[in-house]
């Protein structure tokens, strides 16, 4: 059995202690899941996945515009947001690549078998979100790919893994990533075009998840699981109506990368949006909703 070490933990509280009036928890694939939910008449299912360092937060406010056309679940991913930090695990390990494909595959499962999905996928959360659709293309009413961190991802072990993984670096590691919040701050304000819409409220959001017990510890396992996909190679496979949007100033995954990938799907249309950066969703929400309002609406 794997155990995680907490010792070097700053964090206090558990994550149950910073939920919200609105937090919901279910257990998928042997993980205590949070998610946030909104109802809908409407039978699709809407699955909103976050980018990395971000959380449901993140998609929060677009909940009840989008559940116009459906049953809408924003849910955070293993090491981030309030999603219960698994502490140990005999078998596959919860904070890997493949790990997150599988728990979305169940978690879909466990509010619809039978209605088709639509995937949305900011950066990081695109690539779970295109490997889950390629392996279900006839559950799929369509795919979102918003800045997808698609060519970031590597498809094998580094020359370094074994170190990572060695028993000296699950002490190591933990204190390695104790120092996220000051390199975290310079991503996201580097993610916005104009910082300005970086109020309080985002901040406290976004880091609201450091003071959870053991947060270190869970984060620097999913960093040294790294991300085995190779989505990049098979982008042509899929057969979905796609949007791809973007902001015409991605200085993280930069725009013509998100272009590159529009042209590789045969059935993508592609959005840029003007004076954004890496996040239009929540730097842009009006001409974000409308540009999913006007792709959804064409389904």
């Amino acid at each position: 059995m794997r155990k995680l070490n907490y010792k070097a933990t700053k964090g206090t509280k558990s994550e149950k202690d910073l939920a919200h009036d609105f937090s919901r928890f279910i257990d998928v694939a042997d993980v205590e899941l949070h998610y946030e939910f909104q109802d809908s008449k409407e039978e699709t299912l809407i699955v909103l996945l976050h980018g990395f360092g971000a959380n449901t937060y993140s998609f929060r406010k677009l909940l009840p515009e989008l559940s116009k056309f459906g049953k809408v679940i924003s849910y955070d991913r293993p090491a981030f947001g309030l999603t219960v930090r698994p502490k140990s695990w005999s078998g596959e390990n919860p904070y890997s690549y493949d790990y997150q494909i599988r728990l979305l595959d169940e978690l879909i499962n466990s509010f619809s078998r039978i209605a088709k999905v639509i995937l949305l996928g900011h950066s990081a959360g695109a690539a779970v979100a295109t490997d889950w659709a390629l392996l279900n293309q006839d559950r799929v009413k369509a795919l979102i790919l918003e800045a997808p961190a698609f060519r970031t991802f590597r498809s094998g072990p580094k020359p370094a893994s074994k170190l990572l993984q060695s028993s000296l670096m699950n002490s190591v590691g933990p204190r390695l990533v104790a120092g996220f919040k000051k390199a975290g701050t310079k991503i996201l304000y580097r993610s916005w075009f104009d910082d300005s819409g970086i109020t309080q409220e985002v901040f406290d959001a976004y880091y609201l998840p450091l003071e959870i017990q053991g947060w270190e510890a869970a984060f620097w396992e999913f960093m040294r699981n790294g991300v085995q996909s190779t989505i990049n190679q098979h982008l042509h496979e899929i057969k979905l109506p796609t949007l791809v949007i973007t902001g015409d100033h991605d200085q993280v995954i930069p725009t013509r990368d998100s272009i590159g990938v529009s042209k590789n799907i045969a059935e993508a249309e592609l959005k840029i949006v003007d004076s954004c950066g890496h996040i239009p969703h929540e730097e842009k929400p009006k001409e974000f909703m409308e540009s999913l309002t006007a792709f959804i609406s064409q389904l």
